[in-house]
């Protein structure tokens, strides 16, 4: 049977809902986001050593010097964690070392001068992308959906930047989005994890996120990801292991393999739906339900205005065309369906 006859129907509406979700909108315009500075960083403003995970030391940073005890009660994480994330900061050159004012033997971190410039440059690029989003959408829903994000972001404790720096970073899109984007993927793998999916990692984003109705091809996801072929390779043999996705060739290109779900994967699919709807009806008692449907409507048209994902998605007509009819033939009845049918093959009939 044709690999898209009605038997197959199910998982693919199950897909397209997935596709057609308020967290998978968010984390792929957020993805574009994050994806866009970094580049703009690295190439237009020169820091090449930049990573994303840099982030939290600069923002925070730059409303003051501090210990690092501080920065990682402030992060939420242990105190070596911090130190070790510190160090390649440090390497990097975007924090010095500096004596505590305080107490001669105690170190504070410190903004070097290369990481006043990169925060400069950051809150710069966070501008211009808000003004790039509001060439697609109104800058009004631009300014209404921010206002929400900053509410959700308070309220989880997400917002790193302070009333009197960084307001930018805080009130933006562009600067909010990323960082609930991350909380978004973790509470989602919580919630999905207790579904009966325990071997679920956060790494495992990457690339189940990626795979659309025809499967996923290495090279592409490794694009939109931006990391290598071999990462996302081992990624994909992870969850082989754990029974969501098999390799089959690619009947495009017969030396090309695709990653494609299985049984269980498809589960996996269901159970997060499942799990985002949760998530959204915890956004909702924080913001409203009239302000998650403002929020999600406007991402929604930035997901598909800036045409995210979809060599991943959009697999032709066909799979359209065959969701469309299965839907028509449970509302219209199987003499409905014959007479719709009739209709479009032959509309000269119904003319006589």
């Amino acid at each position: 049977m044709n690999a898209l006859s009605l038997e197959n129907i199910e998982p693919r509406m199950g897909r397209n809902r997935y596709r057609h979700h308020f967290s998978r909108h968010l984390l792929g315009v957020a993805r574009y986001l994050q994806n866009t500075m970094m580049t703009a960083l690295h190439q237009q403003y020169g820091h090449e050593h930049l990573r994303l995970s840099f982030s939290p030391y600069i923002i925070l940073l730059g409303e003051g010097d501090k210990r690092l005890t501080d920065l990682a009660e402030i992060l939420g994480i242990s105190r070596q964690a911090c130190n070790q994330a510190a160090k390649q900061v440090v390497a990097a050159g975007y924090i010095d070392r500096i004596a505590d004012p305080e107490d001669g033997r105690a170190k504070q971190l410190t903004l070097s001068s290369h990481g006043i410039k990169l925060r400069r440059d950051g809150l710069h690029i966070v501008a211009e992308l808000d003004q790039q989003l509001a060439k697609i959408i109104d800058g009004s829903r631009i300014l209404d959906a921010s206002k929400s994000l900053r509410r959700i972001s308070h309220r989880h404790s997400l917002s790193l930047a302070s009333q009197r720096n960084d307001a930018n970073a805080d009130t933006s899109m562009a600067g909010l989005l990323p960082r609930l984007s991350d909380y978004t993927l973790k509470r989602l793998m919580e919630l999905t994890r207790e579904k009966g999916h325990p071997g679920l990692k956060l790494r495992f984003g990457q690339v189940l996120g990626l795979i659309g109705p025809s499967g996923g091809r290495i090279q592409k996801i490794a694009a939109i990801q931006d990391v290598s072929k071999q990462a996302i390779s081992a990624i994909g043999t992870e969850l082989e292991n754990l029974g969501y996705l098999q390799r089959k060739t690619d009947p495009s290109d017969a030396r090309q393999v695709v990653l494609i779900f299985t049984d269980h994967g498809e589960k996996l699919i269901t159970d997060s739906i499942i799990s985002g709807n949760e998530l959204e009806a915890e956004f909702a008692e924080i913001i409203g339900q009239a302000a998650l449907k403002r929020l999600d409507a406007t991402l929604q048209d930035l997901y598909f205005g800036l045409e995210l994902e979809q060599g991943i998605f959009d697999t032709g007509s066909e799979a359209e065309i065959i969701l469309l009819a299965h839907q028509l033939q449970q509302r219209l009845g199987e003499q409905g369906s014959k007479a719709l049918a009739t209709l479009l093959l032959c509309p000269t009939e119904y003319a006589r």
